[in-house]
């Protein structure tokens, strides 16, 4: 099993971060590779979703492990394996803590490591900076 994670802290409620973030509206607004996302009803566990990079297939998605305002895990199943984004919202005396932990596990999990570890490690970082900026931007002028 492979896995990376990172933390960022928002100077926003984790409510607010938390709402911005399960509204993958969103999601293409913080990522400029990403073109498209949709979600099939409510941010809930089970429900599935596609996530269209520009220039790529279209990726299928489910959740699982939601707990409202605080967890989620966005699973991408792929033959022999699965790629899990594990996500945490956390109250920080600054903020809000967001953790995200990508991991890798299954039987040919090892087969998908090179092309896709080392691209993760690089972008995540920038990837949850950008949120925490975003989530901050949205925080300072609502509505």
């Amino acid at each position: 099993m492979w896995s990376f994670e990172f933390s960022v802290v928002c100077a926003a409620s984790r409510d607010f971060a938390w709402q911005f973030w399960t509204d993958v509206r969103n999601w293409p607004v913080v990522d400029p590779s990403v073109e498209s996302v949709s979600l099939e009803g409510p941010f809930l566990s089970g429900a599935r979703g596609t996530t269209k990079p520009r220039g790529a297939d279209t990726v299928h998605w489910q959740l699982a492990d939601v707990r409202e305002g605080h967890t989620a895990v966005v699973t991408i199943t792929v033959p022999g394996a699965a790629l899990r984004f594990s996500w945490t919202f956390e109250d920080s005396g600054s903020g809000t803590r967001i953790t995200q932990l990508a991991s890798f596990e299954g039987d040919m999990a090892q087969d998908y490591l090179p092309a896709i570890a080392p691209e993760l490690e690089k972008q995540m970082p920038a990837g949850m900076r950008k949120l925490a900026d975003a989530i901050e931007r949205a925080a300072s002028h609502p509505g």
